[in-house]
């Protein structure tokens, strides 16, 4: 039986930490309960805060100090105290010439008085390490020795537990690829800053063509370019500056004041690293990011108003172009003009047309060629229960799918005899010269991957990248099938069109290795249903 005042201490203690699952309460409590049941000269309690056995100082009470040096004892010592019930003594024996222990220590225990050493265990993980200092002649009464190990026990299982709530709540709030904050709690965060007046701004950073981008190289890569850029941004805020993974694309970032030239110098500072880290990368991709600032209350009166401003910031800058950084102003919406708001096909239907114009002068067939790939390509798509903005996406990759033939040589273009394997490579390049030349199409990026794609094979034998099977475009399966069956049945100067019946031959004989097997399928199904016709 304990004394009625140990009991007292060992009833407090548990009344007192098992209501908290905050781990410096819990520490507080335990060394507290540890001064009144021990009347040491001087506590240090270290926890395990990983799986390598590093164990750092959380609380220090009395005329002691612990180094650095010291916080990772070897897995012998840590066997020695289990191997004595979690309880070691210290003593002249145990401090000379011990094997378990470094010079440095052997003389940092003596240094300290270090009396005993108490092992803090989850069933037979050692989690903490309670050094106390005290006389060497001091003995433990039996009773002092139950009432520590119970004590030890139970703070065991109560740091246990604060940590397993603190690793879902902290799984809760954190994007599990960047290790940042997540977009739940970044509303947690402004609406708490806003409703406690303190001065913030609200940047919010969006990867240019992140989509495109992943079409291209894979979500492998994409998660890459994601990682890399939330690397850069926690490289350069501050310890009070907040970071949080807002979007799939889109990073924010909540720092202290609401001086938007501030906020934009940190903004630009991010953007330069995030594109210094980007040109150590093998992919060659041109990385711009848009930004949108915002802040409160100078600008933003509120949460939801902070918040919206800087989406609007973002929405607006995208407007003119990728790669801005715009700064929410009262009356940004109205500024806008009307042909800033015309749709992206609208922007840029002149330059589709005048581009085709050019492929016509230089060789007709091209143009009527791109006219009939976009014109079946569009009946399929819609078929497909396709979006309408994915049919338009469709639509003018097929009229732009062969723009890159501005820059073969005309005697390749018009030559009727079968080409040459090294005027073949030459052909082949039309790929690649029309995604140079789409990039410069405003709005016009997201055709890229279709066009890219088209001449890649279901097998993997096509070109340019050799993909296969699904990790081909969607949109580019779609126009393969529709760029071969106009290549079959149109008439060239050199040849007679081939027969529809004969085309669909061709179709049902590469299925599964040059074209996508569901979507040749449909395709020829609507041309029996009349819908694709020559």
């Amino acid at each position: 039986m304990l004394s009625e005042h140990k009991d007292t201490i060992l009833e407090n203690f548990l009344s007192s930490a098992i209501r908290t699952l905050n781990t410096d309460e819990i520490y507080n409590i335990l060394i507290d309960s540890l001064i009144l049941m021990l009347n040491p000269q001087g506590l240090l309690l270290t926890q395990n805060l990983n799986t390598r056995r590093s164990f750092y100082t959380v609380r220090r009470w009395g005329d002691i100090f612990f180094e650095k040096d010291y916080s990772v004892p070897s897995d012998a010592f840590l066997e020695e105290i289990l191997h004595q019930k979690g309880f070691l003594v210290t003593g002249s024996d145990f401090l000379t010439d011990n094997p378990l222990l470094t010079p440095r220590q052997s003389r940092w225990l003596a240094q300290q008085n270090i009396h005993a050493i108490k092992a803090i265990r989850y069933q037979q993980a050692v989690i903490g390490l309670l050094y106390i200092a005290d006389d060497a002649d001091r003995i433990y009464t039996e009773e002092e020795l139950v009432c520590l190990d119970r004590i030890c026990y139970y703070a065991a299982y109560l740091l246990r537990n604060a940590n397993l709530y603190y690793n879902a709540y902290h799984a809760s709030i954190t994007d599990s690829l960047t290790s940042l904050y997540n977009r739940k709690h970044a509303f947690e965060c402004i609406k708490d800053a806003c409703s406690t007046d303190t001065p913030i701004s609200l940047i919010l950073l969006d990867i240019d063509d992140f989509k495109l981008y992943n079409e291209l190289y894979g979500a492998t890569e994409g998660d890459n370019l994601i990682t890399l850029c939330a690397q850069a941004i926690l490289s350069k805020i501050s310890p009070s500056d907040l970071a949080f993974r807002y979007g799939t694309d889109v990073f924010m970032i909540l720092t202290q004041g609401d001086d938007p030239t501030s906020a934009g110098a940190l903004a630009n500072e991010i953007i330069h690293n995030i594109i210094s880290l980007r040109s150590k990368n093998d992919t060659v991709w041109d990385t711009s990011i848009t930004c949108g600032i915002s802040t409160f209350p100078s600008i933003s009166p509120d949460a939801k108003t902070l918040l919206h401003n800087a989406e609007q910031a973002i929405y607006y800058g995208k407007l003119g172009g990728k790669g801005h950084l715009t700064v929410y102003r009262t009356g940004l919406e109205t500024r806008s003009t009307d042909s800033n708001l015309r749709t992206a096909y609208e922007r840029v239907a002149p330059t589709i047309y005048a581009l085709t114009a050019a492929i016509d002068a230089k060789d007709s067939y091209t143009f009527i060629h791109s006219m009939n790939v976009s014109k079946y390509a569009v009946i399929l798509a819609r078929d497909l229960g396709m979006s309408e903005n994915d049919i338009e996406l469709v639509r003018d990759a097929g009229m732009l799918h062969d723009i890159g033939k501005i820059s073969i040589p005309e005697r390749i273009l018009q030559k009727t005899s079968q080409l040459t394997p090294e005027e073949y490579e030459i052909m082949k390049t039309h790929v690649e010269n029309s995604t140079k030349m789409i990039r410069y199409l405003p709005h016009m990026d997201y055709v890229i991957p279709a066009v890219l794609g088209h001449h890649e094979r279901y097998d993997g034998t096509g070109y340019p990248r050799g993909l296969a099977g699904e990790d081909i475009p969607y949109m580019a399966r779609i126009l393969t099938i529709a760029d071969c069956f106009d290549a079959m049945t149109a008439r060239r100067p050199y040849k007679k069109p081939l027969s529809v019946s004969y085309a669909i031959s061709e179709l049902k004989k590469n299925s599964g290795t040059q074209f996508d097997p569901e979507l040749v399928n449909v395709f020829i199904r609507l041309i029996n249903e009349g819908k694709i016709t020559v």
